[in-house]
């Protein structure tokens, strides 16, 4: 009995068309004996099934629970006859007994296929009972492992001729085979003649054949599954386990062979490729985790938090779909990755928690550091003092500029407080400015009318005049008040001006007038004449010697002393 699991042969039958049991008959499995009266050699005619069990359909069976209904034996020659399942029929058929043996089926995994013998008059064996509804629920059909090849009703004779040339038929009815170099028993036989007992065996040949040419047709196909290849060389294991067929085996064996081999290296460049995608799809997460870990390894200060953070988020679905979209990979490897990333996802969670930590805290000291500067200008707002209270201002906005910076929100606010404090000052002081420009433009008159007074002032002609009329000027500037700053510089110049050239006048006045100036310059004049004298007498001395060197060297001294002369006598003629 075959599997649904399995791939049936394409069934051919073992005795000619109108004596072959149909395969919709309803009788599920029951096998009729023959009348005692009928001829060995003869086609027999299945016994028609009983009304009672014509609407009975059994449900074909699983490869686990499938098991052979043989026929109660007789004792002396009643032979186990073998039941053909169709795999797409919905009631196992019963064959009738033939002369020669069915066509052999895949052998079943846990047991060796029935032998088929040629079957003896025996008594009806017991009928199989129909499946309970229950039964029937729990059955799931089985696909096939490979399309089934459409059953062949008529071969070339030639094919079954040449076929049988490699089977015998003994003289009690055994058939052999020649597998190679051995003669292989395949079954018996009650046919006398050799080849209408050799044409079942050689017809399952064929259809062996067939089910080759199937699987080559499937393996010339451009797209292959491993499963579907793996199925494959399953039912070529099965189908070629000792064929109970008469035909050339050997090489309908290497020709198997070539298919098993020609299936292997599609497999196996279907594991290349599959290795090819999944060493692609390592590359692939590995980048991603890499990221991952690259973004977890930035400064805490440099990091887009918000950006950071929905990245983080997206790591877990992005993974998943990676696992859904892309090539599997296997399990060792994916845990590792998936490890590293945990690892760098609880970092990051860590390093987040620990940075906004250490933010609250440098905010919290903004916050203070600035409060206290806010107090400061708030309690100097109201001060009339100017000058210094701006100073003050500025030296505040400098520590405000270089205070650390807090939440943006709590900054802005802070900074509303400072600068109002700062503006009510600064509001005030304009507002003075105002009232004072009138006064200062009218002071300012007055410093210029005072100007041109000093500026007409003349040392040279009486210097003690000159010094009593500065002094004033001078009086009069300090009671005349404060000018507009733009002004103050230039007339303070002018005024310096006047001042530095009395004081110039003075002091010449006072080194003309001084006693030991005087003093110096007579002696140094009365020195000169001293040395004038001298000089000229060397001077005679050597013009009455004929010496050209010593005559001029006599000549300059007494010049330069001349010279010397000259000045002191200016001095002190300036001096009076």
């Amino acid at each position: 009995m075959v599997s649904e699991s399995e791939t049936p042969l394409p069934a051919s039958s073992p005795v000619d068309a109108d004596a072959a049991t149909p395969a919709d008959s309803t009788e599920p499995a029951a096998v009729e004996q023959p009348a005692a009266t009928e001829q060995p050699g003869t086609a027999e005619q299945p016994v028609p099934p009983e009304p009672s069990d014509t609407a009975e359909q059994p449900v074909p069976p699983e490869p686990s629970d499938t098991a052979e209904q043989p026929v109660p034996p007789e004792p002396s020659d009643t032979a186990e006859q073998p039941v053909a399942s169709e795999p797409d029929a919905g009631s196992a058929a019963a064959e009738g007994p033939t002369s020669a043996p069915d066509t052999p089926a895949p052998p079943e995994t846990d047991r060796a296929a029935p032998v088929p013998t040629a079957p003896k008059p025996a008594a009806r064996g017991p009928r199989p009972t129909a499946p309970t509804p229950a039964a029937l629920a729990a059955k799931k059909p089985s696909a096939a492992l490979l399309p089934v090849a459409p059953p062949v009703t008529e071969y070339d004779p030639e094919q079954i001729t040449a076929a049988a040339a490699f089977g015998t038929v003994t003289e009690d009815g055994t058939v052999t085979v020649q597998d190679g170099t051995q003669v292989r028993t395949i079954g018996s036989t009650t046919e006398s003649d050799r080849d209408a007992a050799l044409e079942p065996f050689a017809r399952g040949y064929l259809d062996l054949v067939a089910f080759l040419d199937l699987t080559q047709t499937t393996l010339n196909a451009p797209e292959h599954t491993q499963n579907e290849l793996n199925r494959l060389l399953e039912n070529l294991r099965k189908n070629m386990k000792e064929p109970q067929v008469v035909g050339d085996i050997p090489a309908l064996r290497a020709r198997a062979n070539e298919l098993r081999e020609l299936a292997k290296a599609k497999i196996r460049d279907l594991e290349a490729k599959r290795a090819e995608g999944r060493e692609e799809a390592i590359g692939r997460r590995t980048e991603f985790v890499e990221s991952i870990e690259a973004l977890v390894a930035t400064d805490p200060e440099q990091i887009s938090w918000k950006n950071a953070g929905e990245t983080m988020r997206q790591m877990v679905p992005t993974w998943k779909q990676m696992q859904t979209e892309d090539v599997s990979l296997d399990r060792p490897t994916e845990e590792a990755l998936w490890k590293r990333l945990s690892t760098a996802r609880a970092t990051f969670d860590r390093m987040r928690k620990q940075f906004f930590s250490q933010l609250d805290a440098k905010h919290a000291e903004a916050a203070e550091v600035k409060e206290q500067l806010i107090l400061r200008a708030e309690s100097m707002q109201e001060s009339t003092d100017w000058g210094p209270t701006v100073r003050a201002y500025k030296d505040l906005m400098d520590e405000w500029r270089h205070a650390p910076r807090g939440r943006r929100k709590k900054d802005d606010a802070q900074w509303k407080r400072f600068k109002a404090a700062q503006d009510t000052f600064f509001q005030a002081r304009n507002a003075d400015l105002h009232e004072t420009e009138a006064e200062q433009r009218e002071n300012l008159a007055a410093k210029e009318t005072l100007l041109s007074e000093a500026e007409s002032i003349d040392p040279a002609q009486d210097l003690e005049k000159a010094k009593q009329a500065l002094r004033s000027v001078q009086d009069r500037w300090e009671e005349a008040g404060k000018v507009p700053r733009g002004d103050m510089r230039r007339i303070d110049d002018r005024l310096r001006t006047v001042e530095r050239s009395v004081k110039n006048a003075e002091q010449d006045e006072w080194r003309r007038t001084d006693p030991r100036t005087k003093a110096r310059v007579e002696g140094a004049s009365s020195q000169l004449h001293s040395a004038i004298a001298s000089y000229q007498h060397a001077l005679d001395r050597a013009v009455a010697g004929g010496d050209p060197a010593k005559i001029a060297e006599a000549e300059a001294a007494l010049e330069a002393r001349k010279e010397w002369l000259a000045v002191i006598e200016r001095s002190a003629r300036d001096l009076g």
